[in-house]
């Protein structure tokens, strides 16, 4: 009996996805699922498992989409795929099938030397038994503390016009207005900065990153919201409204300075009347897949040495012995004899270790 096949679908292929899409992820707006197959399927991959008899040429049991980020790590650039859209036909399910897809895809991803992969898990678990780990230093809801306070109309008024002054006892001249495809230039520039002062890990901003982001924040009835005094930009909120939960959602706020705090916050942490505040605090998961390229990227403040043995049961080729080094300007890895080895290690014990001075900030929907 042939086995079933796994491959990447090319791109008229890929919209074959989305009956199984819509099916499995039944919560998503027509409107969102257009956008998705619209803007994100122009530069991912989608990885399937077919039977190898095919009957039906568009019936797929497994799916994942890799959507490509570029990412900011410790001053290097690089492209590396966020999981999306994990899913398995209901009568294929528990038959072990995606984790041979998702061997399949991390063993190509360590041939193609992508040093690492993300996901926001619906099942952390379930992605710990592949290796899986959240990111030990991963920023949730940057300068927001409690949110259950006195109802205000303030970001209502914000969503609603154009600019909107916050309230006289706060700083003369501040206010929150609504980002138009005109400001992109001044928020990458803005963005840019403020991560990169804060973190280590980071997606890069540009003008398509933005592009993409209104028409995302389109579908989910929110936008972005500039913070200005005396006409120079301070900060960015970027939010969903969800008018049948009563709730809108705040994905990201960053600000230039902490002096912006308690200012952002009484924006932020007054709740609508008949609306529910949420700030998006979603972890997530990493997997180490090229230890080699890893390494080279990570950079700490004091120099760490570790002989360790990796023990990696999907990506075999990366278990072995080694030294392993993080410095503050150069970082390096190589193979040792077993007998200078000091410590065992899964892939996901070690990825703990080295990642724990680095500080990352990841905010995506799709």
């Amino acid at each position: 009996m042939e086995e079933n096949r796994i491959y990447y679908l090319n791109q008229k292929e890929k919209q074959l996805t989305r009956t199984m899409y819509e099916a499995v992820f039944s919560e998503d707006s027509k409107k969102f699922v257009d956008y998705y197959y619209k803007w994100k399927i122009e530069d991912n991959n989608i990885l399937v498992m077919e039977e190898a008899c095919l009957k039906k040429p568009s019936f797929f049991q497994v799916m994942i989409h890799f959507n490509p980020y570029i990412l900011w790590i410790n001053g290097n650039l690089q492209k590396i795929p966020y999981i999306v859209a994990v899913a398995t036909h209901p009568n294929y399910r528990k038959q072990g099938k995606m984790g041979q897809v998702m061997t399949y895809a991390l063993r190509d991803m360590e041939a193609k030397q992508i040093p690492f992969t993300f996901l926001l898990p619906a099942n952390p678990n379930y992605y710990k038994g592949q290796g899986f780990i959240f990111f030990p230093n991963q920023e949730q809801s940057p300068y927001l503390r409690d949110i259950e306070k006195e109802q205000n109309q303030t970001i209502k008024a914000a969503i609603a016009t154009n600019s909107y002054l916050v309230e006289k006892n706060l700083q003369e001249g501040l206010r929150w207005q609504k980002a138009k495809p005109q400001d992109i230039p001044q928020m990458i520039t803005f963005s840019n900065l403020v991560l990169e002062k804060k973190y280590h890990i980071f997606v890069k901003r540009d003008m398509y990153y933005y592009q993409r982001l209104f028409a995302e924040t389109a579908t989910e009835n929110g936008g972005i919201l500039l913070l200005k005094f005396q006409e120079q930009l301070q900060g960015m909120l970027v939010y969903g409204v969800s008018f049948q939960n009563c709730q809108v959602e705040v994905k990201e706020l960053l600000l230039k300075d902490d002096v912006w705090q308690e200012e952002a916050e009484i924006l932020c942490q007054r709740a609508l009347p008949d609306y529910k505040i949420n700030f998006d605090s979603s972890p997530m998961m990493i997997r180490v897949t090229n230890l080699f390229v890893f390494v080279s990227l990570l950079r700490s403040e004091y120099t760490h040495c570790y002989n360790v043995k990796v023990e990696d049961s999907m990506i075999t080729s990366q278990q072995g012995c080694y030294r392993i080094e993080i410095g503050t300007n150069k970082s390096k890895i190589e193979k040792i004899s077993e007998n200078k080895v000091e410590q065992k290690l899964d892939i996901s014990e070690l990825t703990q270790l080295l990642l724990k001075d680095t500080i990352v900030y990841l905010k995506e929907w799709v």
